[in-house]
């Protein structure tokens, strides 16, 4: 189909429904939710059906209408309370889990509606969402903070909760949270990067978005599941100040500055306790110490996996065990059936257990209105258009030499791409709806001059003044993804280097790869998953009518051997790759066929222990302390004009009980207008432990048109210089010098002042 130059981006959506969009890739076997070989159909008429019988519980026909729970005016604890006194003992238990694997149980006898849930973080996987409909593919967590602009994160969160409002769901199993501690994790599409202080801070203004339109969001997972491997039956071994400096950082900020009102726990145990029974992080940390009120869940199999641990659930302060409470369940009932006297007992710690869900669905309203609101339907248009707001935004310029981009719309490209990843595989895949590819847009922007292939062609290639080469990797839950892949399409890379000198490489992936490759493309851009709207932001990115913005969020690896722990997966002396829920029947003793490649080394029952050894290097952090190669650093991204630092001041001293004020001249002295990413690090000149050469404690997203100079103000306290001490167990913050760095990344430094303290 011939498409004429220029064309509008419902029109270039129109063609792409009428031609159908080949979006396959090679999935996970025994995930529901594969990406297949399949074309795109017209689904923008499918209007979500109306999701019958959930009543408000005021107008509930079983609701005691003068009962304090039925009555919205009253506070959130007094209903919580409430109810709570009129529940009967295995009302009170089922109020502990769900009545299906993504309804919360409710309370038909009072009134009582089951609460709504649904995966994930980047759009609704509709498998998991009770009525018809489609949910808005947005671009993944990682493409969110490879924008570093945190309007962007809470206008993401706001468009996120409008989609569960549309079809029907209270409660949104994310954001994912977690550390991008390996590169090779086959979630880190799911997560936020390698930083805790900008994964805290988008976080937080993506929860603040989800709860302005009060969907409880369950951030996860809770803490130290930051890779794949044997998550169900792995211990995470992290010591107390890494805890507090890296994991719990993030935590923290959505708690105390977005009353975030959920967490996921887990699958992974931590130091030895399970993280769906862990009291000392759960209760201790997270409740006493950070101040959180909401509501605890599992994941969908922790429950399943320890048996033996019952006892710890209770005192844990964990609130629903899902998808089901049948091994809790058990032993709560063996042990009144040992000692009935016991059964009151029980019977006030499952009131301390289920108040903070029942508090929870009181405050953000949820219980009080149902999960369905349809006219929220109407703003989907606008979240397509969002959602390639966030893709323009989030796509990175890691190499451009020569200046081979932008392109001139008078040279002839030839792209090469046998298929196009917009989402990863797992609870995070969102199938989208018709969708604007990469193939379709530039074909659109280019016209006569653009050609497309699957594979190389050598005439094509010659007759091409640009290459453009997909190099898509996929990922995603209940496996990691070796670093030496995608083999055969690199090799098709290096194949196509030996014909070409004007090469283009889109990197359509969340892990990184072997990159020999690099010195032989003149170009290179980072995608990750841009989600359905990918491929406008794409061609305006390419063509010049945009400037690059983004910035990555964790740092690109030359060798995967460099990293803190490269043989985090070894079984029996090799990396074992395999992942999901397989092992499960093994591990608890209830069959002997397995894998003879875990097997012969993990006996059932055996927890495997991953250590992070790294303590707080983590990331640039590790790289930049051992000196290490690698290929882009963290918070690296180009642009198409250039930007000049200037100025930089702040005070020459300073004392804990004060804010420091930083001030620098951000000017762009380029012709064209655009996004910067101003970084700030912390250097601390001599401390008492080991510490970072640098770490990020701030940075702002600023726009400059040509020309145009502005001044860029940071507030820095106490906080952005301290350490955790173990003997004090406290946050402490030590006299002396410390250096501001004013980067555009962790290593390209453009100005730096030091001050004492």
């Amino acid at each position: 189909m011939r498409l004429m130059r220029m064309l509008t981006a419902q029109q270039v959506r129109l063609v792409s429904i009428l031609a159908g969009l080949f979006i396959g890739a090679t999935a996970y076997a025994n995930d529901q939710d594969n990406i297949k070989n399949e074309e795109v159909s017209q689904v923008r008429g499918i209007k979500p059906e109306k999701l019958e019988g959930y009543f408000p519980v005021s107008q509930h026909p079983q609701s005691i209408k003068t009962a304090a729970y039925a009555n919205p005016d009253k506070s959130p604890q007094e209903r919580a309370n409430d109810l709570i006194s009129r529940l009967t003992f295995e009302e009170k238990l089922a109020l502990t889990t769900a009545v299906s694997d993504f309804n919360f149980a409710g309370v038909p006898r009072l009134g009582i509606r089951p609460v709504t849930m649904s995966d994930a973080s980047q759009g609704l996987r509709t498998a998991t969402v009770s009525v018809k409909g489609q949910s808005t593919s947005l671009p993944g967590m990682m493409p969110l903070a490879s924008t570093w602009n945190l309007e962007l994160a809470k206008t993401f969160g706001k468009t996120m909760a409008e989609q569960c409002r549309a079809l029907g769901v209270d409660v949104l199993l994310g954001p994912g949270i977690n550390m991008q501690r390996q590169s090779v994790n086959g979630r880190n599409y799911e997560y936020m990067g390698e930083d805790p202080l900008l994964t805290g801070a988008v976080a937080t203004a993506y929860i603040q978005g989800l709860q302005s339109v009060n969907i409880v969001p369950t951030a996860k997972h809770f803490i130290g599941n930051d890779q794949e491997f044997v998550r169900h039956i792995s211990n995470s071994v992290i010591d107390e100040r890494t805890l507090r400096e890296i994991y719990l950082r993030p935590w923290e900020k959505i708690i105390k500055d977005a009353g975030a009102m959920g967490i996921m726990t887990g699958n992974n145990q931590l130091n030895g306790i399970s993280s769906a029974t862990h009291k000392p992080l759960v209760a201790d940390v997270l409740r006493k110490e950070f101040g959180f009120e909401g509501i605890a869940v599992t994941d969908w199999q922790n429950t399943r996996y320890f048996p033996k641990n019952q006892h710890l659930v209770l005192p844990s302060t964990q609130t629903m065990l899902m998808p089901d409470n049948e091994t809790f369940k058990s032993w709560l009932e063996a042990e009144i059936k040992k000692n009935p006297a016991k059964k009151a007992e029980f019977e006030k710690q499952l009131e301390v257990m289920i108040y903070p869900n029942l508090y929870t669905f009181f405050k953000m309203g949820t219980y009080d209105r149902e999960p369905q609101d349809l006219t929220m339907k109407a703003s989907f248009v606008q979240h397509q258009a969002f959602a390639r707001q966030v893709a323009e935004e989030a796509i990175v310029l890691l190499k451009n030499e020569d200046n081979i981009l932008p392109i001139k719309t008078a040279k002839r490209i030839l792209f090469i791409s046998d298929r196009e990843l917009y989402t990863g595989v797992g609870s995070g895949f969102v199938k989208g709806y018709d969708h604007v590819s990469y193939k379709m847009a530039l074909q659109s922007k280019y016209g006569d001059s653009f050609t497309h292939a699957e594979h190389i062609d050598q005439a094509q290639v010659k007759q091409a003044d640009v290459v453009i080469f997909n190099l898509n990797k996929l990922t995603g839950e209940g496996r990691d993804t070796p670093f030496e892949k995608p083999v055969e399409r690199l090799k098709e890379l290096e194949k196509l280097i030996k014909m070409h000198s004007n090469i283009v490489v889109l990197l359509s992936a969340s892990n990184t790869m072997p990159t020999p490759w690099l010195k032989g493309v003149k170009g290179v851009l980072w995608l990750s998953f841009l989600g359905q709207e990918r491929g406008y932001p794409l061609a305006r990115i390419i063509s010049g009518e945009l400037s690059p913005s983004g910035k990555l969020p964790f740092t690109f690896e030359k060798d995967f051997k460099d990293s803190p722990d490269p043989e985090f997966n070894y079984i029996g002396g090799k990396p074992y790759w395999k992942g999901g829920n397989q092992y499960k029947q093994y591990w608890l003793g209830n069959t002997k066929d397995f894998d003879p490649a875990f097997t012969n080394f993990v006996k059932p029952h055996e927890v495997l222990d991953v250590n992070y050894n790294e303590g707080v290097f983590m990331g640039y952090r590790w790289f930049e302390a051992k000196q290490l190669p690698i290929v882009f650093p963290f918070g690296h991204g180009l642009s198409y004009t250039q930007f000049e630092y200037s100025d930089l001041h702040s005070h020459n001293t300073w004392s804990t009980n004060q804010t420091i004020k930083v001030k620098l001249k951000l000017a762009n002295t380029g012709t064209i207008a655009a996004k910067e990413v101003v970084q700030l690090y912390i250097a601390d000149h001599k401390a008492s432990v080991k510490r970072p050469i640098k770490e990020l404690k701030a940075f702002k997203k600023v726009h400059l048109m040509p020309a145009e100079t502005k001044t860029v103000e940071f507030e820095l306290n106490a906080d952005a210089f301290s350490f955790w001490s173990v003997e004090k167990h406290s946050w402490v913050v030590e006299p002396g010098k410390f250096d501001i760095l004013i980067g555009t990344s962790s290593q390209d430094i453009r100005a730096k002042q030091t001050f004492n303290l």
